[in-house]
């Protein structure tokens, strides 16, 4: 399971088991030329729990989680991420968002492109040692609190996938327990649409870029 720099968060969440209370909340949005224009890693966990994490890292000799977290990452990848922690009651959220990348092979998530379709795949949560282990009943009741919910949107129509939910060009994961950091395999196959917006190439643009063409045209005729 444990792939370098995205997947830092993902490695994190695993030391949680210790309290046996997280939440892992993640949204990625692709855009039809491969690269990802955001995604976001979210934990919920006790502070209890985060005691752990930050005990672990500054065992590592890191200052905080922050600074754990973002050593994988060299300077320029940290122009593309925002951190931030969050504290209510006994509740701590962390969440982690990198924008405009392409993944890759030591992220864990892959976009390709097979027969005209993208093909999206995270192995994050993915450690087959670990699944092909037989769980106690007390290492099952540990991890009864662990969850992982995944929000994926691909640009165009979802034609084949492994999600729990699919709905047009959007997918959707929901695993708990042991399973959800070992075998939750995160698939999805869609159609890849022949106009792309490139980074910076948002709606305005695209529309000014529609009228200058129907212009040239007309000027043709």
């Amino acid at each position: 399971m444990v792939q370098r720099k995205t997947a830092a968060v993902a490695g994190l969440a695993l030391l949680l088991l210790l309290a046996g209370c997280a939440q892992v909340s993640v949204h990625s949005t692709v855009n039809a030329d491969g690269s990802v224009s955001e995604l976001t890693y979210q934990i919920n966990t006790s502070r209890t729990a985060y005691g752990y994490l930050e005990e672990a890292a500054e065992e590592e000799g890191y200052e905080s989680v922050e600074d754990q977290i973002l050593s994988d990452f060299n300077e320029t990848e940290r122009e593309q991420i925002e951190y931030s922690e969050e504290y209510n009651g006994d509740t701590v959220t962390m969440t982690l968002t990198r924008v405009d990348f392409v993944p890759g092979e030591d992220s864990g998530i892959s976009v390709t492109t097979e027969d005209g379709e993208l093909v999206y795949e995270d192995l994050n949560f993915v450690d087959e040692a670990a699944a092909a282990e037989t769980e106690s009943e007390l290492s099952q009741s540990i991890t009864s609190g662990m969850s992982v919910d995944y929000y994926l949107t691909m640009p165009g129509e979802i034609t084949d996938s492994n999600a729990d939910v699919v709905d047009g060009n959007t997918a959707e994961w929901h695993e708990s327990g042991s399973e959800a950091f070992n075998d939750n395999r995160i698939y999805a196959r869609s159609e890849k649409p022949t106009f792309s917006m490139a980074p910076g190439f948002g709606p305005a643009t695209a529309l000014v870029a529609v009228l200058a063409m129907a212009l040239v045209a007309l000027r043709r005729e």
